[in-house]
Protein backbone atom coordinates (compact mmCIF):
# COMPACT_ATOMS: atom_id res chain seq x y z
CA UNK A 1 0.00 0.00 0.00
CA UNK A 2 1.44 3.37 -1.08
CA UNK A 3 0.58 6.24 1.28
CA UNK A 4 1.12 10.00 0.87
CA UNK A 5 1.20 12.22 3.96
CA UNK A 6 0.46 15.86 3.13
CA UNK A 7 2.07 18.20 5.64
CA UNK A 8 5.34 17.70 7.51
CA UNK A 9 4.56 19.50 10.76
CA UNK A 10 4.28 17.73 14.12
CA UNK A 11 1.12 15.74 13.31
CA UNK A 12 2.31 14.77 9.83
CA UNK A 13 5.61 13.51 11.27
CA UNK A 14 3.77 11.62 14.00
CA UNK A 15 1.62 9.81 11.45
CA UNK A 16 4.62 8.99 9.25
CA UNK A 17 6.46 7.55 12.25
CA UNK A 18 3.43 5.48 13.27
CA UNK A 19 2.87 4.21 9.72
CA UNK A 20 6.49 3.09 9.50
CA UNK A 21 6.15 1.46 12.92
CA UNK A 22 3.07 -0.42 11.72
CA UNK A 23 5.07 -1.84 8.82
CA UNK A 24 3.90 0.46 6.02
CA UNK A 25 7.22 1.20 4.33
CA UNK A 26 6.01 2.85 1.11
CA UNK A 27 5.29 6.28 2.62
CA UNK A 28 5.72 9.54 0.73
CA UNK A 29 5.79 12.98 2.41
CA UNK A 30 4.32 16.00 0.60
CA UNK A 31 5.77 19.40 1.57
CA UNK A 32 4.18 22.14 -0.53
CA UNK A 33 4.50 25.02 1.94
CA UNK A 34 7.98 24.70 3.46
CA UNK A 35 9.22 22.69 0.44
CA UNK A 36 11.66 20.65 2.48
CA UNK A 37 13.86 18.31 0.45
CA UNK A 38 14.74 15.64 3.00
CA UNK A 39 12.95 14.14 5.96
CA UNK A 40 14.27 11.71 8.56
CA UNK A 41 11.81 10.02 10.94
CA UNK A 42 13.27 7.70 13.57
CA UNK A 43 16.52 7.17 11.63
CA UNK A 44 14.49 6.37 8.47
CA UNK A 45 14.81 8.55 5.36
CA UNK A 46 11.39 9.34 3.91
CA UNK A 47 10.89 10.33 0.29
CA UNK A 48 9.66 13.93 -0.09
CA UNK A 49 7.94 15.68 -2.99
CA UNK A 50 6.93 19.35 -3.11
CA UNK A 51 3.80 19.06 -5.24
CA UNK A 52 0.62 17.21 -4.28
CA UNK A 53 -0.43 16.61 -7.89
CA UNK A 54 2.86 14.84 -8.54
CA UNK A 55 2.23 12.65 -5.51
CA UNK A 56 -1.33 11.78 -6.55
CA UNK A 57 -0.10 10.66 -9.97
CA UNK A 58 2.31 8.14 -8.43
CA UNK A 59 -0.16 5.30 -7.78
CA UNK A 60 -1.15 6.49 -4.30
CA UNK A 61 -3.64 4.27 -2.44
CA UNK A 62 -4.24 6.48 0.62
CA UNK A 63 -3.71 10.13 1.48
CA UNK A 64 -3.22 11.60 4.96
CA UNK A 65 -4.15 15.31 5.08
CA UNK A 66 -2.15 16.90 7.90
CA UNK A 67 -1.77 20.53 6.83
CA UNK A 68 -3.54 23.61 8.34
CA UNK A 69 -7.30 23.33 8.76
CA UNK A 70 -8.09 26.05 6.24
CA UNK A 71 -6.49 23.92 3.49
CA UNK A 72 -8.27 20.63 4.25
CA UNK A 73 -11.19 21.13 1.87
CA UNK A 74 -9.00 21.80 -1.17
CA UNK A 75 -6.78 18.78 -0.56
CA UNK A 76 -9.69 16.50 0.26
CA UNK A 77 -11.29 17.55 -3.02
CA UNK A 78 -8.07 16.72 -4.87
CA UNK A 79 -7.72 13.33 -3.19
CA UNK A 80 -11.33 12.31 -3.86
CA UNK A 81 -10.93 13.48 -7.46
CA UNK A 82 -7.91 11.18 -7.75
CA UNK A 83 -9.97 8.28 -6.28
CA UNK A 84 -7.77 7.76 -3.24
CA UNK A 85 -8.89 6.83 0.25
CA UNK A 86 -8.35 9.66 2.73
CA UNK A 87 -7.48 10.16 6.37
CA UNK A 88 -8.04 13.83 7.18
CA UNK A 89 -6.91 15.36 10.44
CA UNK A 90 -9.54 17.00 12.60
CA UNK A 91 -11.31 19.27 12.00
CA UNK A 92 -12.34 18.37 8.47
CA UNK A 93 -12.40 22.06 7.56
CA UNK A 94 -12.97 25.63 8.72
CA UNK A 95 -16.63 25.59 7.65
CA UNK A 96 -19.04 22.98 6.32
CA UNK A 97 -19.44 24.79 3.00
CA UNK A 98 -19.09 22.38 0.08
CA UNK A 99 -18.52 19.27 2.18
CA UNK A 100 -21.90 17.67 1.46
CA UNK A 101 -20.89 17.45 -2.19
CA UNK A 102 -17.58 15.83 -1.24
CA UNK A 103 -19.44 13.38 1.00
CA UNK A 104 -21.73 12.38 -1.88
CA UNK A 105 -18.78 12.07 -4.29
CA UNK A 106 -16.79 9.88 -1.88
CA UNK A 107 -19.78 7.56 -1.44
CA UNK A 108 -20.32 7.40 -5.18
CA UNK A 109 -16.68 6.36 -5.68
CA UNK A 110 -16.82 4.00 -2.67
CA UNK A 111 -13.90 5.70 -0.99
CA UNK A 112 -13.08 5.38 2.69
CA UNK A 113 -12.78 8.78 4.37
CA UNK A 114 -11.75 8.84 8.03
CA UNK A 115 -11.34 11.81 10.37
CA UNK A 116 -8.62 11.92 13.04
CA UNK A 117 -10.86 11.91 16.10
CA UNK A 118 -8.46 9.73 18.08
CA UNK A 119 -10.16 10.32 21.44
CA UNK A 120 -12.84 7.84 20.34
CA UNK A 121 -10.16 5.19 20.89
CA UNK A 122 -9.50 6.07 24.50
CA UNK A 123 -10.68 3.08 26.57
CA UNK A 124 -12.10 5.29 29.33
CA UNK A 125 -14.27 7.25 26.91
CA UNK A 126 -15.46 4.00 25.34
CA UNK A 127 -16.42 2.75 28.83
CA UNK A 128 -18.26 5.99 29.61
CA UNK A 129 -20.15 5.72 26.32
CA UNK A 130 -21.21 2.15 27.12
CA UNK A 131 -22.39 3.16 30.60
CA UNK A 132 -24.44 6.03 29.18
CA UNK A 133 -25.93 3.97 26.35
CA UNK A 134 -26.79 1.09 28.73
CA UNK A 135 -28.31 3.49 31.28
CA UNK A 136 -25.95 2.29 34.03
CA UNK A 137 -25.67 5.78 35.50
CA UNK A 138 -29.45 6.16 35.75
CA UNK A 139 -31.05 9.47 34.86
CA UNK A 140 -28.22 11.83 34.04
CA UNK A 141 -28.55 15.07 35.96
CA UNK A 142 -25.66 17.03 34.47
CA UNK A 143 -22.42 16.73 32.53
CA UNK A 144 -19.38 18.98 32.78
CA UNK A 145 -16.46 18.70 30.34
CA UNK A 146 -13.25 20.75 30.50
CA UNK A 147 -10.40 20.88 28.01
CA UNK A 148 -7.72 23.50 28.59
CA UNK A 149 -4.03 23.99 27.88
CA UNK A 150 -1.98 27.13 27.42
CA UNK A 151 -1.22 27.61 23.74
CA UNK A 152 2.42 28.45 24.52
CA UNK A 153 2.86 24.94 25.88
CA UNK A 154 1.68 23.19 22.70
CA UNK A 155 5.08 23.58 21.04
CA UNK A 156 7.33 25.28 23.63
CA UNK A 157 10.19 25.94 21.21
CA UNK A 158 7.93 27.89 18.82
CA UNK A 159 6.29 31.32 19.00
CA UNK A 160 2.57 30.53 19.27
CA UNK A 161 1.71 33.77 17.44
CA UNK A 162 3.15 32.09 14.33
CA UNK A 163 0.99 28.97 14.71
CA UNK A 164 -1.99 28.39 12.45
CA UNK A 165 -3.92 27.42 15.60
CA UNK A 166 -4.29 31.10 16.55
CA UNK A 167 -4.99 32.47 13.06
CA UNK A 168 -8.65 32.68 12.09
CA UNK A 169 -7.96 32.72 8.34
CA UNK A 170 -6.09 29.38 8.60
CA UNK A 171 -8.85 27.69 10.60
CA UNK A 172 -7.46 28.51 14.03
CA UNK A 173 -9.13 29.16 17.36
CA UNK A 174 -9.71 26.84 20.28
CA UNK A 175 -13.05 25.54 18.94
CA UNK A 176 -11.53 24.05 15.80
CA UNK A 177 -8.15 23.17 17.30
CA UNK A 178 -9.74 21.27 20.20
CA UNK A 179 -12.82 20.03 18.35
CA UNK A 180 -12.05 16.65 19.95
CA UNK A 181 -14.19 17.69 22.92
CA UNK A 182 -17.19 18.47 20.71
CA UNK A 183 -16.75 15.18 18.87
CA UNK A 184 -16.54 12.89 21.88
CA UNK A 185 -19.39 14.64 23.68
CA UNK A 186 -21.54 14.11 20.59
CA UNK A 187 -20.31 10.50 20.30
CA UNK A 188 -21.22 9.76 23.90
CA UNK A 189 -24.31 11.90 24.53
CA UNK A 190 -25.61 13.18 21.16
CA UNK A 191 -27.34 14.07 19.00
CA UNK A 192 -27.84 17.64 20.18
CA UNK A 193 -30.64 20.01 19.28
CA UNK A 194 -29.48 23.43 20.53
CA UNK A 195 -26.43 25.23 21.86
CA UNK A 196 -25.79 28.46 23.76
CA UNK A 197 -22.26 29.80 24.04
CA UNK A 198 -20.11 32.71 25.21
CA UNK A 199 -16.48 33.55 24.49
CA UNK A 200 -14.09 35.42 26.75
CA UNK A 201 -13.31 38.91 25.50
CA UNK A 202 -11.01 40.78 25.14
CA UNK A 203 -8.20 38.40 24.22
CA UNK A 204 -5.51 37.77 26.84
CA UNK A 205 -3.26 36.19 24.20
CA UNK A 206 -3.75 39.01 21.67
CA UNK A 207 -4.98 36.66 18.92
CA UNK A 208 -7.81 37.15 16.43
CA UNK A 209 -9.45 33.74 16.99
CA UNK A 210 -11.42 32.60 20.04
CA UNK A 211 -9.18 31.54 22.95
CA UNK A 212 -11.77 30.61 25.60
CA UNK A 213 -15.31 29.32 25.04
CA UNK A 214 -17.99 28.00 27.37
CA UNK A 215 -21.17 26.43 26.01
CA UNK A 216 -24.31 24.50 26.91
CA UNK A 217 -25.50 21.69 24.63
CA UNK A 218 -29.07 20.44 24.80
CA UNK A 219 -30.25 16.98 23.81
CA UNK A 220 -33.75 16.47 22.43
CA UNK A 221 -35.85 16.38 25.59
CA UNK A 222 -32.72 15.59 27.62
CA UNK A 223 -30.21 16.98 30.08
CA UNK A 224 -27.85 19.96 29.61
CA UNK A 225 -24.18 19.37 28.90
CA UNK A 226 -21.68 22.06 29.86
CA UNK A 227 -18.44 22.28 27.93
CA UNK A 228 -15.45 24.56 28.31
CA UNK A 229 -12.26 24.78 26.25
CA UNK A 230 -9.44 27.30 26.26
CA UNK A 231 -5.87 28.16 25.26
CA UNK A 232 -5.14 29.52 28.75
CA UNK A 233 -5.23 26.83 31.43
CA UNK A 234 -2.16 25.85 33.44
CA UNK A 235 -1.70 23.10 34.38
CA UNK A 236 -3.43 21.56 31.38
CA UNK A 237 -6.62 19.61 31.99
CA UNK A 238 -8.98 17.31 30.10
CA UNK A 239 -11.83 15.90 32.15
CA UNK A 240 -15.49 14.88 32.21
CA UNK A 241 -17.74 14.73 35.25
CA UNK A 242 -21.13 13.06 34.94
CA UNK A 243 -23.72 12.98 37.72
CA UNK A 244 -26.49 10.38 37.43
CA UNK A 245 -29.09 9.40 40.00
CA UNK A 246 -27.56 5.89 40.13
CA UNK A 247 -23.87 6.68 39.77
CA UNK A 248 -21.48 9.55 39.17
CA UNK A 249 -18.40 9.27 36.98
CA UNK A 250 -15.21 11.35 36.78
CA UNK A 251 -12.61 10.99 34.01
CA UNK A 252 -9.15 12.55 34.24
CA UNK A 253 -7.32 12.15 30.94
CA UNK A 254 -3.85 13.22 32.05
CA UNK A 255 -4.20 11.39 35.37
CA UNK A 256 -5.18 8.26 33.44
CA UNK A 257 -8.10 7.46 35.74
CA UNK A 258 -11.81 6.76 35.57
CA UNK A 259 -13.53 6.98 38.95
CA UNK A 260 -16.96 6.48 40.47
CA UNK A 261 -18.17 9.51 42.46
CA UNK A 262 -19.88 9.10 45.82
CA UNK A 263 -23.43 10.42 45.65
CA UNK A 264 -23.09 12.05 49.06
CA UNK A 265 -19.91 13.94 48.18
CA UNK A 266 -18.53 14.90 44.79
CA UNK A 267 -15.01 14.78 46.28
CA UNK A 268 -15.13 11.11 47.37
CA UNK A 269 -14.30 8.67 44.62
CA UNK A 270 -13.53 5.02 43.97
CA UNK A 271 -11.18 4.16 41.10
CA UNK A 272 -12.90 2.15 38.36
CA UNK A 273 -9.90 2.00 36.06
CA UNK A 274 -6.42 3.51 35.92
CA UNK A 275 -4.16 3.24 32.88
CA UNK A 276 -0.74 4.72 32.04
CA UNK A 277 -0.95 7.90 30.01
CA UNK A 278 0.09 7.05 26.43
CA UNK A 279 -1.12 9.74 24.06
CA UNK A 280 0.45 8.21 20.97
CA UNK A 281 -1.45 4.93 21.31
CA UNK A 282 -4.68 6.70 20.31
CA UNK A 283 -2.97 7.96 17.15
CA UNK A 284 -1.80 4.44 16.35
CA UNK A 285 -5.29 3.06 16.95
CA UNK A 286 -7.09 5.63 14.79
CA UNK A 287 -4.65 5.00 11.89
CA UNK A 288 -5.00 1.22 12.27
CA UNK A 289 -8.79 1.59 12.20
CA UNK A 290 -8.65 3.64 8.99
CA UNK A 291 -6.33 1.23 7.18
CA UNK A 292 -8.44 -1.77 8.24
CA UNK A 293 -11.54 0.05 6.94
CA UNK A 294 -9.78 0.65 3.61
CA UNK A 295 -8.99 -3.06 3.27
CA UNK A 296 -12.39 -4.32 4.43
CA UNK A 297 -14.68 -1.64 3.00
CA UNK A 298 -16.28 -1.15 6.43
CA UNK A 299 -17.03 2.21 8.05
CA UNK A 300 -14.16 3.66 10.11
CA UNK A 301 -14.83 4.61 13.72
CA UNK A 302 -14.98 8.29 12.72
CA UNK A 303 -15.92 9.00 9.12
CA UNK A 304 -16.52 12.16 7.09
CA UNK A 305 -20.15 12.42 8.23
CA UNK A 306 -18.99 12.32 11.87
CA UNK A 307 -16.45 15.03 11.17
CA UNK A 308 -19.11 17.21 9.55
CA UNK A 309 -21.46 16.74 12.51
CA UNK A 310 -18.79 18.04 14.91
CA UNK A 311 -18.12 20.96 12.57
CA UNK A 312 -21.86 21.79 12.41
CA UNK A 313 -21.94 21.96 16.20
CA UNK A 314 -18.91 24.27 16.19
CA UNK A 315 -20.68 26.50 13.68
CA UNK A 316 -23.69 26.59 16.02
CA UNK A 317 -21.41 27.57 18.92
CA UNK A 318 -19.84 30.38 16.88
CA UNK A 319 -23.26 31.66 15.76
CA UNK A 320 -24.46 31.69 19.36
CA UNK A 321 -21.39 33.67 20.50
CA UNK A 322 -22.11 36.33 17.87
CA UNK A 323 -25.90 36.47 18.31
CA UNK A 324 -26.05 36.05 22.09
CA UNK A 325 -28.89 33.53 21.62
CA UNK A 326 -29.38 29.78 21.71
CA UNK A 327 -28.93 28.30 18.21
CA UNK A 328 -30.60 25.27 16.66
CA UNK A 329 -28.09 22.68 15.45
CA UNK A 330 -28.77 21.44 11.94
CA UNK A 331 -27.63 17.96 10.95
Amino acid sequence: MRIAVIGTGSIGRRHIGNLLGLGYDDVLAVSEHKKIKTLEIGSRNVQVVNDVDTALKSSIDCVFICNPTGLHYRYLEKAIGARTHVFVEKPVGSTTTGFNELLKESKKKRLTIAVGNQFRFHPHLAEIRNKVRENKLGNILRVEAVQGEHIADYHPTENYHESYAVKRDLGGGVLLTQIHQIDYLNWIFGPFSRVFAISRQPSILNIDAEESVSYLLERHGGYPIYGHMDFLLRPKKVSIQIMGDKQGIFWDYYGGKLASLNQGSMHRESIISKIPFDRNQMFVDVVNDFLKAVKSGHKPMSDLADGLTALQIVEGVKESIVSGRAVEITH
